[in-house]
Parts: structure tokens; C-alpha cells; sequence
């Protein structure tokens, strides 16, 4: 009697842990899916600022449109097939010169976002080029990849500058995400015509700077943030140990600057510290903005930030 009635209890527990289990996978999935996946309510989109009321963004959105239309004479529409058949979508802003700079916005930002950065780089003789990611703006695609297969549409971006539009001269410029990017092409993908970096914000790795938004919206890690990378790998194929900057770094042997704000919450000092420690580039330089959280570094000051990208570049013409 006894030994069917802890059978039934046996039964009962372990049937709640394997429901238990499944419904932390299932909310794995919700969370995946608003922050990694493109969705159908229009986030991700270039309707809008992709936070909405967030007034800085917002501003930056609103001058770099600004911006684009004093340009917008230059601008050719540009698009490339990405490896595993995704139409990629850009905007050149041709100049005239032989050199281009790819501008490379974070996660959730199109290339409207990266209209805000170009401003520098006309008087230096450089044209621009800004591209929606793939499953961003007009560009195809599902997934956000943390960088991995951006980098691999980057470097075709990049072939198609130089081979077809005779560009003798590369220039790479990532924000958040962007820096992923950038680190992977730099070194995994790096053409000769890839001559220098600005780095913006760079993480140390995705699954760290994933994990300071999450725990910034007041989540326990455990179980959910585990998990979310088993969903990672499944739709995307790609392994989130590869989104790391601090992986690829330490074999760059191009000139970069990286820029920080002191009061990022996301890149922590210590760690973008570490990170331009371990860089292996003999020609590397660090810049700090006080007051300054992710990504907002030209917001908190246009005037510094614009000067430092026209020396870097004027010191390694």
C-alpha cells in the first residue's frame, strides 16, 4: 500500500519538475523573442526611435534625420545578397572620395540610427555608408546573432565597396553591437583595404553585456537567462561563445580608438578596461566621456567626439 502511494507522490513530483522545466524554457522563449527576434509589431523598423520617450535617443534620431536630408543628393541605395540568401539593405553617401566608412549600429537600431555618427567624416574625405542589419530596417531576416553573422555580411559589404564601387580605403565604425562586428571583421575577415576601427561602447563579450539589461530590469538569472541561449543557438545556428570581442581583440594589429562613457552600466569601466588591455594592436587608443552612458557618448558631447574621430583619422592617413 505504502509503496503505491510514493509511487503516485514519485510520479507527481517528478511530473511538476519536467512542467516546471518546460514553462522556464517557455518564458526562455518570450524573452528570446522581444529581445533577439524581429517582431511583427514594427520594433526594430525605421518608423521610429526604437525607444519611443527615451529622450536622448529620440534626439539622436531627430538630428541624424536632419543630417541625412542636408545630404541627401549623395545618397545611392545600395543592396547585396548576404550568404545564406538575406537582401541587405544600405545607404552610400558618395562624397566623391575613395574612401568609405561603414557606420555599425547596435541591436534594435537601423541605419537611420547611424545617420547621427557621420557628420565627422565628410570633411575628412571620407564617404559613408550606413546598412540596416540583417532583420533590421528593410533588410531580411529573422535573428539577431550578437555580431556573428553580421560580421559575415559586413565583410561582403565591404567587397562590394571596393570591388565594385572602387573604394581603395575602409574604414569600420561600431556602437554596442557595432563593435562586435567590427572586432570579428578586423580580425576573422580583415582585407587589406580595412585600415583602422572606432570602436563605441564595446562589450566584452554578448552574454555579459545581455546580462547587465537583463538584471537592469530586475530578473534573477537563474533559470530563465540560461536558458535563453539554448534558444539562442537553435534559431540562429551560432554559438553566443563566439559574440566576444575579448576572443577576437587580442589578435588586432589595426589602428583603433575605443571610446567609453564612465557611467555605462552595461560596459562596465573595469571590464572595457580589461578589454583595451588584452588588445593586441600596437596603435590602440582609449578615450573616456564623463558622464556618459552606453552608446551616448557624441549625445554627451558632439563637439569632443567629432574631434577625436577627425584626428584618428588625420593621424593614420
Amino acid at each position: 500500500m505504502w509503496g503505491i502511494i510514493f509511487l503516485i507522490i514519485g510520479i507527481v513530483l517528478g511530473v511538476s519538475l519536467v512542467v516546471s522545466i518546460i514553462m522556464t524554457f517557455v518564458v526562455a522563449y518570450i524573452v528570446y523573442s522581444k529581445t533577439l527576434k524581429r517582431g511583427t509589431s514594427g520594433h526594430w523598423g525605421r518608423e521610429q526611435c526604437s525607444e519611443p520617450g527615451c529622450i536622448p535617443l529620440e534626439t539622436m534620431w531627430d538630428r541624424g534625420i536632419v543630417w541625412k536630408n542636408e545630404y541627401a543628393s549623395y545618397i545611392k541605395d545600395l543592396t547585396i545578397t548576404s550568404k545564406d540568401g538575406l537582401k541587405l539593405v544600405g545607404e552610400w553617401f558618395d562624397y566623391g572620395f575613395d574612401k568609405t566608412v561603414i557606420i555599425l549600429p547596435g541591436r534594435r537600431e537601423t541605419l537611420i540610427y547611424s545617420y547621427y555618427y557621420a557628420k565627422p567624416y565628410k570633411d575628412c574625405g571620407v564617404n559613408v555608408l550606413v546598412i540596416d542589419h540583417r532583420a533590421h530596417g528593410l533588410s531580411e531576416g529573422k535573428y539577431s546573432t550578437g555580431g556573428i553573422k553580421e560580421a559575415e555580411d559586413v565583410s561582403l559589404w565591404m567587397e562590394y565597396l571596393h570591388n565594385e564601387l572602387k573604394q581603395k580605403e575602409v574604414i569600420l565604425h561600431g556602437i554596442c553591437v557595432g563593435t562586435c562586428v567590427t572586432s570579428i571583421v578586423a580580425t576573422k575577415y580583415k582585407p587589406d583595404y580595412l585600415k583602422k576601427i572606432i570602436l563605441d561602447s564595446a562589450f566584452i563579450n554578448y552574454k555579459e553585456i545581455y546580462k547587465n539589461h537583463y538584471l537592469e530590469s530586475g530578473h534573477k538569472l537563474f533559470p530563465v537567462y540560461y536558458e535563453i541561449w539554448f534558444w539562442f543557438r537553435f534559431f540562429t545556428k551560432c554559438k553566443v561563445s563566439d559574440s566576444r570581442p575579448e576572443k577576437y581583440l587580442p589578435e588586432l594589429t589595426l589602428p583603433v580608438l575605443f571610446m567609453w562613457g564612465d557611467e555605462d552600466p552595461y560596459c562596465l569601466p573595469e571590464k572595457s578596461k580589461q578589454l583595451f588591455a588584452n588588445c593586441g594592436s600596437k596603435d590602440k587608443e582609449i578615450q573616456w566621456f564623463k558622464g556618459a552612458g552606453h552608446s551616448k557618448l557624441r549625445f554627451n558631447d558632439e563637439e569632443r567626439y567629432d574631434a577625436l574621430i577627425s584626428d584618428f583619422l588625420a593621424r593614420h592617413m
